[in-house]
């Protein structure tokens, strides 16, 4: 009944022929399909799908292959929303990824000090970190970390005992810390990085810090590759503030989140401080090091705009950017003001992967282009500045983040809009992903359906409550959770008293 009612509404605002439309859409859903892997969020605008051949169906197309041969068992029912944190501390307590993040603490501030070079493929790091207790008490203290030599652990200045396995590093103060007490620890470590599959990314190899051909590094780490190239709560539920401290060679550039302050340099090495003073979570920490030109102007409403980008990718770079500024100020209108000191995008030799690192977004060489910049713009609103309660909800990131962009797209034209939207919706039926919308199995975290089937229900939730109250909702929605996490209920809740009813059975139709 639903879905008859958005084709009868779309018909009625385009009075083509049924061939033409019939062609329009085939063409507009395969042209959806090709998109590839963006990984925005781990940002991303499209999914692993393989890349049609032009006369394929779309019912025909199959997406690629994960690279995980045994994903890690999810629940085949929704689980709770909320799950209690486990009484050792090692799970922050999400129940779609238990092994992620460490509970008893909060974490208030990170300062990564690397010593890097992309010619030898090691990290050598010191990782300090405060924080304040939240339990009653606290005997042990977990990390999540893997692999390296641990060459020093100190707690409040003084060494620390630990053991690290099972991708936990767990410290055990010699008494235990009470409640509402802050902490400094300073761990220090060297050595090549692990690369091991994901169990929810199967488009790439592995995630964490990886090196490329001696020339650069970079950093991919939704959902949990973070503890792959230093120790932290691995969740978005514990956000913190960043400074990083990174040596790279004499000629080089390291780009962080946040804002560059200093560059210091010698003989042989330069060291670039960079400090994020907003709450980030742990998967959207960045570093990228290679040879960039830095470009850097201001939006029209002052919002400053720095990019550093490769060799040879300036005047594709120049192009996709060009209503940049504009667009950053049109989302501001629409979800409130843009929420960090900076945005911008560091190229990198990826390939066919973005991500929406915070304020500074990965931006493969490979797919610069309008669809993608503005994509990961979107998310700074949708997943950075409001991070997800558990990565169950994944939908919330990536279906708004796809709408947003189709909205750009189509900003002054919003017959064409309905026109593209009756394309998604058709291309999500074709797919056939048969999972809930709201607990996807974890090697489908980030697939056709999470963008383009969360895309299709943002647009049928804007439709239920009108366009005034929609997005007087995701205002209200971005004032309130700002700066922290929220969940579906909490989205929800928010939505329901701008639109003034229920709308409890519209999203379980939806989500589960």
């Amino acid at each position: 009944m639903k879905k008859q009612a958005f084709k009868d509404k779309v018909k009625k605002k385009n009075p083509q022929t049924c061939g033409e439309r019939s062609r329009t859409i085939t063409k507009m859903a395969q042209i959806f399909l090709i998109w590839g892997i963006l990984l925005v969020g781990c940002g991303q605008t499209a999914v692993p799908t393989a890349t049609p051949l032009p006369n394929t169906p779309v019912s025909q197309m199959e997406p690629t292959p994960t690279l995980i041969a045994s994903p890690t068992a999810v629940a085949t029912q929704p689980p709770p929303p909320t799950a209690t944190p486990q009484l050792d501390g090692l799970s922050i307590g999400d129940p779609y990824a238990p092994e992620l993040g460490n509970a008893g603490y909060d974490v208030t501030h990170y300062t990564l000090s690397l010593s890097l070079d992309p010619a030898v493929e090691n990290i050598d790091a010191t990782v300090e970190i405060r924080g304040v207790v939240t339990a009653p008490e606290l005997a042990t203290l977990s990390l999540d970390f893997v692999g390296f030599t641990i060459a020093e652990t100190l707690l409040d200045g003084q060494p620390v005992t630990f053991t690290h396995k099972d991708d936990k590093l767990i410290l055990f103060p010699a008494q235990p810390l009470p409640q509402n007490s802050p902490f400094a620890l300073s761990i220090s470590y060297a050595g090549n990085p692990v690369e091991r599959p994901s169990p929810y990314v199967g488009f790439a190899a592995s995630l964490g810090m990886r090196f490329v051909n001696g020339q650069s590094i970079y950093v991919l780490s939704e959902p949990d590759g973070s503890r792959f190239w230093f120790p932290n709560n691995d969740h978005p539920r514990d956000k913190a503030t960043y400074r990083f401290e990174i040596t790279v060679p004499r000629g080089l550039t390291a780009v962080a989140n946040g804002r560059l302050i200093e560059q210091i340099n010698d003989e042989t090495s330069s060291t670039f401080i960079w400090e994020h003073n907003h709450l980030m979570a742990s998967y959207l920490a960045t570093v990228v090091v290679g040879d960039f030109e830095r470009l850097e102007s201001v939006s029209p409403d002052g919002v400053l705009l720095r990019h550093y980008v490769n060799d040879g990718a300036r005047e594709e770079f120049d192009r996709a950017i060009a209503d940049l500024g504009e667009a950053v100020d049109w989302m501001s209108d629409l979800f409130g003001p843009y929420p960090y000191e900076a945005f911008g995008y560091v190229t990198a030799d990826v390939s066919g992967v973005s991500l929406e690192t915070q304020t500074m977004v990965l931006l493969a060489n490979n797919m610069i282009g309008q669809r993608t910049t503005i994509h990961e713009l979107a998310h700074m609103w949708f997943g950075d500045w409001v991070s997800l309660d558990s990565w169950q909800q994944m939908w919330r990131n990536e279906g708004f983040a796809t709408y947003v962009q189709l909205m750009w797209e189509n900003r002054d034209d919003p017959e064409n809009f309905e026109l593209a939207m009756e394309a998604v919706r058709s291309a999500v039926e074709e797919n056939g992903e048969d999972f809930p919308l709201g607990n996807p199995p974890p090697a489908k975290l980030f697939s056709f359906n999470t963008y383009f089937g969360g895309a299709v229900f943002v647009h049928e939730l804007r439709q239920e409550m009108g366009d005034e109250a929609f997005f007087s909702g995701l205002k209200t929605y971005f004032a309130t959770y700002g700066d922290g996490t929220a969940s579906d209920d909490e989205f929800r809740a928010v939505m329901e008293t701008a639109v003034g009813r229920s709308l409890a059975d519209f999203f379980a139709e939806w989500l589960e």
